[in-house]
Formats: C-alpha cells, structure tokens, sequence
C-alpha cells in the first residue's frame, strides 16, 4: 500500500504559502486531497469561516457521531471498553475503512521527526508553531478516535483490541496488505500519535491514560456549572449558589480547587452541603512538571476536567439577575457549542501585526472582525463566564490550557516571552485558542456591555462668562466630575452620565441586565467594615459605536467609570433580585452587616 502524508503536507504548505495567501482572501490555497469517502464531513462548512479545518464535531465519521444532540441532561446514554463482536458486518465495514483512513494518513519518518521535535523559539513565534502542530494532530486524533468508537443503539464503545479482531475477522483487513502488515503500520500509527500527543499535552496523563479516554469520559456527561475557587472566593461562591437556585437553574455543580492550602476542609464541606454541588481538587488531575497550575490559569483546566460535556463556566465574582441556564438555549450557542462575552471596550490599541504574525493564513473572517484586528481596543473578551461544549471543541480546550499551562509565563533572564505576556491573562486565550486550532465555531454574546452602580454627581460647571449667544456653536465643557456639560446661553443642562464601578455589565439581548462581574461591593478589595454593598441604582451601556474619545476610564482598585448619554433606572424586579444577593453576602458574611 502506498502511503501519503496528508497532515505532514497539510502543515508544511501552510508554512510554505504564508508569504503568497492574502490574509483578507479568505480561501485556502491548497486542498485536502480526497482519500476514503465514507470520511468526509457530513456537513460543508463555508470556505470564509474555517481556516484548514471544519468543525471538529462535524469531521466525526457518521458510526461515531453524537445521534443526539441538543440538551444533554439526563441522558441514558453510556459508554464503555469492550471487545468488538466478532462477524458483525458493520464493524467489518467501520475497522476496515478506518484502518485505511489511518493508513492513508500515516506520517514518513521525516514528517514524524518535523512534528516531533522540540518546539523552538518564544512569544508569537513558539504559539503560531504550537497551533500549526495542534492542527496536524487534530487530524490524526481524529482519524484513531472514528476507528476506536462505535455508536450501537444510543450507545458509544470505546474498543482497543484491532488486533485480536483482526486476527478473527481477516476480512476487516484492508486488500491487499497481510495481517502482518496491518498490525506494524497500525502499531506505528498509535506510537506516534501517542508520541504527539504527549509533547502537545504531556498534563493530561494523571487521570487518563490518552485523549480519547478524556473525550469520550465526558461525551455524555450532560449539562453544569464549573467554578474555581480558594479559601478567600468561597464565601462569594456560598452566595451565588444560592443566587442560582432561586432564579430556577438546578444544574448540578463543581467547585474546582487547587489542593487543601487552597480550599480548606470547612469551605468544601460548607460547598458541599448546597444541592447539587461537588468540589474537586484539580491539582490531582494536572500534571504540571516543570510549571505551576494557579490563579487565571485553572479556569481552562477546570473546564476541561470538569464531568460535563457542556460547560458554563462562572467565576466566583460574577452574579445573575437571570436565570444562568438560558444560556444554554442562546442561538448562537446552539449553532457554534462556544459562547463567550465582550469585554469593556477601553483603551483602543491595535493588535492586528501580532494576530497576523500568530494565526495561519487563511485569516478567518471571525479574526479579523476582532477589535485587535481593527484597532478598537486591546480587549476582546471578558471570561467571567464561557459556555463550551467541550465534546464539539475538544482540542480547542486542549490548546487553551497549554496557553494557560506550561506556555504561560516568561522569564526575562531566560529571555523568554510567554503568553500572559502578550495578553492579558487568560481572558484572551479562549477565542485565540480557537483561531489558532483551525476552529472558528465560537461565537460572542450579542447583547450589550456596560456598567451599573450610582450615577455621579451631576451639577454643571458654573457658566463662562464667555460663552456665545445662543445662535453660534454650542460649546462642551469640562464640569469638576468629569463630564462634558452643554453650555447653551444661559441655559446648562447635562449631556453626559457617568457611573463609576467595579462592576462590568452584560445585558441580554433584550437591553435587561443578565449579569455582572466584580462582587457586590464598591470596592472589591476593601477589608472589615469598608466591605459595604454599592448602591446598584442604574446602568449604562458603553455607546454602540466607538468614538473619538474613549468612553470608558481606569481608575484605582480596578474601577472603572462609563461616561454616556443615556442611563436606564434598575426596574422593580432587578432591584427585588439585587437585594436578594445582598442578603445572601450578609448570611454568608461575604459584605459588611452595617
């Protein structure tokens, strides 16, 4: 049999066809050559909107495809190990085009070596080279995963044992290789990938002996919530818990830590005595040699190991005026499996050199509708809350917690640039984590961003002496708090509101609070008896447009100030579910009682 090397050529033209692709064309200029038919995409997938890659979820051979998608709890579904049965005509069928599939993938020595070897250089250079990597072994995870699973009736298999069934079923063979032949070239196959797959993800290996036992352990796995959380965040998440199971939302939950130091006993047992809710301790699921899990970085890593299939993963500051579980039923969720929220557009940079010099060409058309991409802000996304179906966006999440893990951090000395040092923190590394995968099933949340608190002080400036008749141009002035009043004759009104808060807003696509970030209090870092609630009194959304001027400003203790044109009065029923977080963080002595 001859073989080909279609990922290896995949990955070497990509790198090949850089300076000759425009990066605004859209189109690839290679093709996937065509090799066993019963492995094509069931589903065509616009050429703009993916870069070498469909949806990972689609590319899943028909035998193996989910048969039932959409909302995921309570299924009956199972998956196990098994041993094939033998003179099945449909599993003689699904091993034999799936051994040529591999077969017809299979790398040269010379491609084993390119992929396999140490990942050099640092900062945009070693994250564009990870990504291409990660691409070549999303297709050959793939290709072992269609031949190891089975799908019988709503249930799924996971088999590892080809060469017995083989040496059984000789007709599962591939004409016109010998059973002989078969076995070295699949044996070579698994060294390989397997090969691969520890130098991409080598913090896997505690609780799972290989990917495919990680995807499949979550497939039917259902919907829930995941936080993370240490001794100083519980107290809020003893508050939101609560907070949900009012609004309606039952789904079960899981409270990631980082060991005891992180989240003592009481805590856990305190967590654990809410309905439904579990904590588990993620630094025995890591492995994370040579690096540290911590802070930001666990969000990822407690996503992907978390039981569910799909996630909506909550930090422990972030609160719900809705019902979080809707979220789940979002459109664009449902149509992508990955929902994430807009960031405070603030402080307009440009990041569009740095996107191109990361992302293999093609650009997807996603990308460069980015504010990086156009200059709009340095911030894009805010991960107070992702919604991810992890079964649909498997290696996706893998590339995300290497971002998160071992690729992190610099080291000036070294003069080593890691990913934090590019972006800020992990918020970032989810939609950027898809891009550089090939995976542009993601979507951002189309209801506004914005702010709630107390609207300032809005006396005017005292009148300028000289200020124009009223038939010249009106001129805006500066007021001492810091908007811009109409001076009109001798007639001042206000133009400009401004709410300054900790707090960042997400609105649903109605105009109605959904939820916010940033606790409670005015001051998140306030100690003792400063912990007092703000005063949630209106909310502003950030001008749909950009202006000249930002609208937003940073100020001390990370609170920010939106100035606009308009402010909306929090109605009854906010206000009634407001006061009920408020009284939960006085219980749970998560703000001051006085």
């Amino acid at each position: 049999m001859t073989l080909t090397s279609l990922a290896p050529e995949l990955y070497r033209k990509e790198r090949r066809s850089e300076n000759n692709t425009s990066p605004t064309s859209g189109t690839p200029n290679f093709r996937e050559k065509k090799v066993v038919q019963d492995f094509q995409p069931a589903t065509t997938i616009p050429e703009a909107d993916v870069l070498s890659e469909p949806d990972p979820a689609e590319q899943i051979h028909d035998l193996v495809k989910d048969p039932s998608p959409g909302k995921r709890e309570g299924h009956s579904r199972r998956i196990s190990t098994v041993q094939l049965q033998a003179k099945n005509d449909g599993n003689i069928a699904h091993i034999r085009a799936g051994l040529e599939y591999i077969l017809s993938i299979m790398p040269d020595e010379i491609h084993i070596r390119e992929l396999l070897k140490p990942i050099e250089g640092t900062g945009k250079e070693k994250l564009r080279e990870v990504g291409l990597r990660t691409r070549a072994y999303n297709r050959y995870f793939q290709a072992w995963e269609n031949l190891h699973i089975l799908s019988d009736g709503g249930a799924m298999y996971v088999h590892d044992d080809i060469i017995q069934y083989l040496r059984n079923n000789p007709e599962a063979l591939p004409s016109p290789s010998t059973f002989a032949e078969i076995v070295h070239l699949y044996e070579s196959y698994r060294s390989f990938s397997q090969r691969l797959a520890t130098h991409l993800f080598p913090w896997t290996s505690p609780f799972f002996p290989s990917h495919i036992h990680l995807h499949v352990n979550f497939q039917d796995g259902g919907r829930g919530i995941v936080s993370t959380a240490g001794n100083k965040q519980a107290p809020y998440l003893l508050v939101s818990i609560k907070s949900f199971r009012r609004l309606g939302c039952n789904l079960p939950i899981e409270i990631m830590y980082l060991g005891d130091d992180d989240l003592g006993e009481d805590y856990r047992a305190q967590l654990e005595m809410l309905p439904g809710v579990i904590t588990r301790d993620l630094s025995q699921m890591v492995n994370d040699e040579g690096w540290e899990l911590k802070g930001w970085a666990a969000k990822p890593f407690s996503m992907l190991l978390s039981s569910f299939r799909e996630v909506l993963f909550v930090d422990a500051d972030a609160l719900f005026l809705q019902n979080p579980e809707t979220l789940f039923e979002e459109k664009t969720y449902t149509k992508t499996g990955a929902l994430f929220f807009k960031d405070r557009r603030i402080m307009p940079e440009s990041k569009k050199e740095w996107l191109q010099q990361i992302l293999p060409r093609p650009i997807s058309r996603k990308a460069m509708a980015t504010r990086f991409w156009t200059g709009e802000s340095g911030h894009m996304q805010e991960s107070g809350v992702v919604v991810v179906d992890k079964w649909r966006h498997f290696m996706a999440m893998l590339l995300v917690c290497r971002m998160n893990g071992s690729d992190r951090d610099g080291n000036k000395a070294e003069n080593k640039i890691g990913v934090y040092d590019m972006v800020y923190g992990d918020k970032e590394t989810f939609w950027i984590g898809w891009e550089l995968v090939g995976d542009t099933q993601y979507s951002f949340y189309d209801g506004a961003t914005g702010i709630i608190g107390k609207v300032e002080d809005r006396s005017p400036k005292a009148k300028d002496e000289e200020t124009p008749p009223n038939n010249e141009i009106t001129l805006q002035q500066d007021s001492p708090n810091g908007r811009r009043v109409s001076l009109e004759g001798n007639e001042q009104k206000p133009e400009n509101y401004t709410i300054c808060a900790p707090q960042l807003l997400h609105l649903d696509t109605n105009g109605k609070p959904l939820w916010f970030n940033g606790w409670l209090l005015s001051n998140k870092y306030a100690d003792g008896n400063k912990r007092k609630p703000a005063e949630f009194e209106a909310y502003m959304m950030e001008p749909a447009i950009p202006g000249e001027v930002d609208a937003w400003k940073l100020t001390e203790s990370n609170i920010c100030c939106l100035t606009a044109d308009r402010t909306v009065p929090v109605d009854e029923s906010d206000r009634e579910t407001i006061k009920m977080l408020i009284d939960l963080a006085k219980e749970a002595d998560a703000v001051s009682k006085h």
